[in-house]
């Protein structure tokens, strides 16, 4: 049988640091498990990084629904991050090598709301663009070539 594993975040701007994730936290729940992801309302996400998402939080749940590994997306409640948990009461939660709780934290949460639930951290993987920041400063560095004109693929023409 399958476990329930559970995932959250902002996934403003999906990568494959976030592709990779999912397809290893859809791995833990088993062939006949479940792989839920929570998306981080607008709200919560200006709350703690401190500026807005680059996409809305239904644009981001609809592409996190249409993400192959993905079996079900949620949004979170922007009072309580926890009471999505709590609601969807996940055998497993998998946390991104970079998000803010620490398993000792969130399970002290979660017991306090009676879930024994398995806390996984994942590890940073590699690939070429493992975080979101890393996207925008390529994006940042690419635009800010005022000096030659792009070709249709990006690269600067003198």
């Amino acid at each position: 049988m399958g476990k329930k594993v559970l995932t959250a975040g902002t996934f403003d701007i999906i990568h494959a640091g976030h592709v990779r994730l999912l397809i290893e936290a859809k791995k833990l729940a088993g062939p006949d498990g479940e792989l839920v992801v929570i998306i981080a309302r607008d709200e919560n996400v200006k709350k703690y990084k401190g500026h807005p998402p680059i996409f809305t939080e239904s644009e981001r749940l609809f592409m996190m629904q249409n993400l192959k590994p993905v079996d079900r997306a949620v949004l979170g409640d922007s009072r309580d991050p926890i009471s999505a948990i709590e609601r969807e009461k996940p055998d497993i939660i998998v946390l991104g090598y970079d998000q803010w709780p620490t398993e000792e934290w969130l399970s002290k949460e979660l017991e306090k709301r009676g879930l024994k639930t398995k806390i996984v951290r994942m590890r940073k993987f590699e690939v070429e663009v493992p975080s979101t920041s890393t996207v925008v400063e390529r994006i940042m560095k690419l635009f800010s070539n005022q000096g030659g004109r792009r070709t249709k693929e990006g690269r600067s023409k003198e």
